[in-house]
């Protein structure tokens, strides 16, 4: 079969042009996160617009990305605070909390009822933890930025980004009642990842 001339260059400067613009979509969010704190602690506004060269993901795939290392962070944080709690409470020792923290995001969150000494368990292909299971699986190709990977694995469709969400919601005020810390899922809580 006979190469088409430039046919390898091309695809080059495509992969080049994907990296640039999730590459100008992190700094873009870590530039309007800076633009906001400047504002809020000077008071005032800033005039100032940035629009990378190069640009940025589409908005749609833009705010998925966003929304899916956010949930990432806020699972990392949620299962750890949780750990601490129960290092405070008395049912893990201190040097069990340390290694539990230690261990990868989706493995901490499943291994929670565990680690509180529950009889009820939660599971990795059942609605809603399913949902932080995806969201963790998707994990080191976000927040590794492993480009080949998001460059040929397309981000989720908004529509199944808020689903993940919303599921995301419903399973950490599910870990609530399932360890014990409170009697029955809020609506409250439940309501905050529907939009």
């Amino acid at each position: 079969m006979k190469r088409v001339k430039g046919t390898k260059s091309m695809s080059r400067r495509s992969k080049a042009t994907g990296r640039v613009k999730i590459w100008n979509t992190f700094f873009k969010l870590a530039w309007e996160e800076a633009k906001s704190l400047y504002e809020i602690s000077l008071g005032k506004k800033s005039s100032k617009s940035f629009n990378p060269l190069g640009g940025t993901l589409p908005d749609k795939e833009f705010h998925t990305l966003a929304t899916l290392v956010l949930c990432n962070l806020a699972i990392e944080a949620r299962a750890n605070h949780l750990i601490d709690e129960l290092e405070e409470n008395g049912k893990i020792t201190k040097d069990i909390a340390e290694a539990a923290r230690w261990l990868p995001t989706k493995q901490k969150w499943f291994l929670l009822p565990r680690l509180a000494r529950k009889r009820k368990t939660v599971e990795a292909d059942k609605l809603p933890h399913q949902a932080i299971a995806e969201i963790c699986n998707q994990r080191n190709n976000l927040i590794h930025v492993k480009y080949d990977r998001l460059l040929k694995r397309k981000l989720p469709a908004p529509s199944e980004t808020l689903n993940l969400f919303k599921n995301f919601v419903k399973a950490m005020e599910n870990m609530n009642v399932v360890l014990g810390r409170i009697r029955k899922e809020r609506k409250k809580v439940m309501e905050i990842g529907e939009f």
